[in-house]
C-alpha cells in the first residue's frame, strides 16, 4: 500500500459517502505543498509529485490526462458494444491500461467509492460533473475542474491542467502541432473549403441536428470550411434540429457532410433512407461518418477530427 492509499485507509468515512447531492461531513485532507492554480471553482493546490490521476467524465478530461502523459489510474467506461468506431483515445488508453489504469464505473454513473479505492493524487473532470460531488471528491484528492465546449476551449483547459502538473511544454507542443496541421489542411484544400458548403449532421435514428461548438464542428470552422445554411444558422444561435422528414430542408444545400451516428444499426438505417440518399452530398460521394467520440475532447480528439475532415476533403 502506498503512502497515499495508507492515508486514505485511515478515513473510512470517505467510502461510505453516498453519491451525488450528499452534504455529509467528511474529513479534510492534510495541506500539501505543490502548485496553486485558479479554476472556476476557486484555487486548487496540486501536489508537486503526482503518481495517480482519476478522471470522471471520460472525454475532454481523459484526453487531456492522456495527451499530457499523466499517470492515469482510473476512468469511466462505455457500455459494451455502445460504439463501433474506434475511440480517438484508443492507443493512448491502451498504453495507460498497460501501466495499471482501471475502469472504475460506467460513464455518467460516478462512483465515489470506486474513486477512493485507487487513492488518486489528483482528480480531473468537467466542472458540471465534479461540482455536485465536490465535498466528497475533495476529501479524496485535489479536484481540478475544467470546462466543456460551451464554456472553454480545449486549449485553455489543456493549459490549465499543464500548469497544475508542470507539463506546460508538452501542452504547447500539442497545441502547436494542431495549429500547424490546421494551417496545412487549410492551404491544401483552400479552394474546396471556399467553394463548397459543409455541415456536421448528427443523427439519432429519429432526427438530425447540426451543433456549432462540438469539437468536430469547431475543427471544421478552424480549417475555414464554408458552413451550409443549417451550420451557419446554429453558429448564429439557431436550434439546428430537423426531423427525418426535414433532412433535405436542413442539409440539402450541403456539398459535404460529416454524418455523426453512434451505432452501426442506426447508420445502416440512415444510409437506407430515401431522403438521405437524395442529399446532394451523399449522391456526389462527399459524406463520411464519425460519432459522438468527436463531440468533445482535447488534443488527441482534435487530431482525430482533423483526420475525419481530411478524409472528407479528399473526396473532392
Amino acid at each position: 500500500m502506498n503512502s497515499r492509499a495508507a492515508s486514505l485507509a485511515l478515513v473510512p468515512l470517505i467510502v461510505l459517502v453516498p453519491l451525488a447531492g450528499c452534504s455529509a461531513s467528511v474529513p479534510e485532507r492534510p495541506a500539501v505543498d505543490g502548485r496553486t492554480v485558479d479554476t472556476v471553482l476557486g484555487e486548487v493546490v496540486v501536489p508537486a509529485d503526482i503518481d495517480s490521476v482519476v478522471v470522471i467524465e471520460g472525454r475532454r478530461d481523459l484526453d487531456i490526462v492522456l495527451s499530457l502523459g499523466l499517470p492515469l489510474s482510473g476512468y469511466p467506461y462505455e457500455e459494451q458494444g455502445a460504439l463501433d468506431l474506434e475511440s480517438p483515445l484508443a492507443d493512448a488508453l491502451e498504453d495507460a491500461r498497460q501501466n495499471g489504469a482501471e475502469e472504475l464505473f460506467l460513464a455518467d454513473e460516478v462512483n465515489v467509492e470506486a474513486i477512493a479505492t485507487v487513492a488518486p493524487d489528483l482528480i480531473v473532470s468537467r466542472v458540471d460533473d465534479v461540482q455536485p460531488l465536490l465535498e466528497e471528491l475533495t476529501a479524496i484528492a485535489p479536484v481540478l475542474a475544467i470546462g466543456d465546449q460551451d464554456t472553454s476551449t480545449w486549449q485553455d483547459d489543456l493549459r490549465l491542467v499543464a500548469e497544475a502538473t508542470g507539463t506546460e511544454e508538452r501542452a504547447e507542443e500539442l497545441i502547436a502541432g494542431y495549429e500547424e496541421r490546421v494551417e496545412t489542411i487549410s492551404a491544401e484544400y483552400a479552394d474546396v473549403l471556399a467553394d463548397h458548403a459543409f455541415a456536421p449532421m448528427s443523427y439519432n435514428g429519429e432526427s438530425a441536428e447540426a451543433r456549432p461548438n462540438r469539437l468536430l464542428s469547431l475543427v471544421l470552422r478552424d480549417v475555414g470550411a464554408t458552413p451550409s445554411a443549417a451550420f451557419a444558422d446554429v453558429i448564429d444561435g439557431g436550434d439546428g434540429e430537423y426531423s427525418l422528414e426535414q433532412l433535405l430542408q436542413g442539409f440539402g444545400d450541403a456539398d459535404a457532410i460529416v454524418a455523426l451516428v453512434n451505432d452501426p444499426q442506426t447508420w445502416e438505417q440512415l444510409q437506407a433512407d430515401p431522403l438521405y440518399q437524395q442529399l446532394p452530398a451523399v449522391q456526389e460521394g462527399h459524406a463520411v461518418r464519425s460519432d459522438k467520440q468527436t463531440h468533445e475532447g482535447a488534443a488527441l480528439t482534435a487530431e482525430h477530427a482533423l483526420d475525419v475532415v481530411e478524409q472528407l476533403l479528399a473526396t473532392f
